[in-house]
């Protein structure tokens, strides 16, 4: 017969050996991610930036790397791309490489909640992740964003590991992933700030010293030599403010611009398909859980590492409070005083801090009531998801290039304003009809060197269709327009969604002009 102390034993070692909730749970939750991110993936057309992503990834690497000098985005996405598409260039391969960070990021979300809080915040972290409409929009997306933030994501938990085990493996992660990142967006610099900003409180803390603080010196280093050949090209989108896109389409935010990146962290960008009460009850749930995982514990149980680095739970929580506030107010500041660099789209890696606080607050709920509540954010997020596929939000260049194709006639051209439109466009007529998007766009206002340009895209040709995005800052006056009205005739006008109109514009020859 057994004795009891037999008998507790046995017991312990039969729950040291059945799945942990984790191991039991995560798997799950990454499957989710995996059916979310792939629902739909193919249904919308490839748009003007997916294309451009494409038609950078088709070139070799060093003209990849030549072009990308010149672009506002590092050079490491559309490189991964270039050897992606050895698979085919669908448009679901296309977006393939995005949904494969988007499901990684669910994963170290997982841990990095773990890290800071407890394995509890990490898995509902995860689903949270899982379900987000704005990510699986971005996970579904053929740039460079799901990227950047997994990276950065990962280079905090890199840090955090390094932090509080010592070793090397994490030291030399740390190192290789913060560089990946800044080679994946500018943004990532964002990342790198939160973190020195922590050992900085840590040298006040006591914790950041001797060995630590020798060795973060060293991964510092680490990454500004890695980053080093492309510091100087760096430097260029910091002097325009993001991208001359967002100077001219989107300007400087207003305070609003603030709420719409919370509105989209809580229901992605189908929040009008939502019904009004789920919407709004949406807001109040994620707001309140917000604010709960926001407050600080006054008890703690510390957060050590092997050589004595401890973070105390109140410098855990404040670490996930800077990741999210820090870069937002940083980018929306700047962009006051500076020149604007605030895009929604550039706002995804904070997504996830703001999910490990939803988290948190959802963890310190009595049991039953926080799983009420987790049920409910997982259905908003689910409601979201099928909204985004519904709304078709992108322009449909493949039904445009389907129905040219079909009506065009021998000798017909395909004009574009503004030009880069037709990156999209021939992605699906794949060569088919004849385009004419070399204009030079003098910005704000078209100039007759370009309309010039546009009477030589016209010779030869009897016949033109015309794809207009009006009132665009190409072109605000709708010049390109009323040239053609002037010396064509208008046979038929029909809208493009998303973008604008589509108009055929017949007896466009020199001499039935009247040029």
């Amino acid at each position: 017969m057994s004795s009891p102390l037999q008998n507790a034993n046995l017991i312990r070692r039969i729950r040291r050996r059945l799945p942990s909730g984790a191991s039991l749970f995560l798997p799950g939750i990454l499957l989710l991610a995996v059916a979310l991110r792939c629902y739909g993936l193919a249904r919308e057309s490839l748009w003007l930036d997916e294309a451009t992503s494409l038609m950078l990834a088709r070139m070799d690497v060093p003209t990849l790397i030549r072009w990308t000098s010149l672009d506002i985005h590092p050079p490491l996405y559309y490189t991964l791309l270039h050897f992606w598409i050895r698979l085919g260039e669908s448009e679901a391969i296309v977006r393939g490489l995005s949904v494969m960070a988007g499901v990684f990021a669910v994963g170290v979300i997982y841990a990095l909640g773990e890290a800071l809080f407890d394995k509890r915040t990490g898995l509902l972290a995860a689903l949270l992740l899982a379900v987000a409409p704005m990510h699986v929009w971005y996970s579904q997306e053929a740039r460079m964003y799901a990227w950047v933030a997994l990276l950065m994501a990962a280079s905090l938990l890199m840090a955090l590991r390094a932090w509080q085990t010592g070793r090397w493996p994490w030291w030399v992660g740390y190192v290789l992933i913060t560089s990946a990142a800044l080679y994946t967006h500018y943004y990532a610099v964002f990342v790198v700030g939160v973190e020195n900003l922590l050992v900085l409180y840590g040298l006040f803390r006591g914790w950041a010293r001797g060995r630590l603080l020798r060795v973060w010196a060293l991964a510092q280093l680490g990454v500004f030599l890695l980053f080093l050949p492309w510091f100087p090209i760096f430097l260029l989108p910091i002097t325009i403010g993001g991208g001359g896109w967002i100077t001219m389409g989107v300007g400087r935010p207003s305070l609003s611009a603030l709420a719409q990146t919370a509105v989209l962290y809580m229901v992605g960008f189908g929040r009008e398909l939502y019904p009004t009460w789920l919407r709004r009850l949406g807001y109040l749930l994620f707001g309140g859980l917000l604010v709960m995982g926001a407050w600080p514990q006054r008890e703690p149980k510390p957060i050590a590492g092997r050589d004595g680095v401890t973070l105390r739970p109140v410098e855990a929580l404040g670490m996930t409070l800077g990741y999210l506030a820090l870069p937002l107010g940083l980018a929306w500041g700047v962009s006051q005083v500076f020149k604007p660099m605030y895009s929604a789209r550039y706002m995804l890696p904070f997504l996830l801090p703001f999910l490990l606080l939803v988290a948190r607050g959802v963890a310190r709920l009595p049991r039953a009531l926080g799983q009420v509540a987790m049920a409910a954010l997982v259905v908003l997020g689910l409601v979201g998801v099928q909204a985004q596929v519904t709304a078709l939000e992108k322009p449909d260049w493949r039904g445009l290039a389907q129905r040219l194709i079909e009506r065009s006639e021998p000798g017909d051209v395909v004009l574009f304003m503004p030009g880069w439109h037709a990156k999209p466009f021939d992605y699906y007529a794949q060569g088919a009809l004849d385009l004419y998007s070399d204009v030079p766009i003098p910005v704000p206002r078209y100039g007759e060197k370009a309309l010039a340009a546009v009477d030589e895209a016209l010779v030869g040709h009897r016949r033109v269709w015309f794809v207009w995005e009006n009132e665009h800052y190409t072109d605000p006056d709708g010049e390109v327009f009323k040239y053609l009205f002037q010396h064509c005739r208008l046979v038929e006008n029909a809208p493009l969604e998303r973008v604008g109109q589509v108009m055929l514009f017949a007896y466009c020859a020199p001499d039935e002009a009247g040029r």
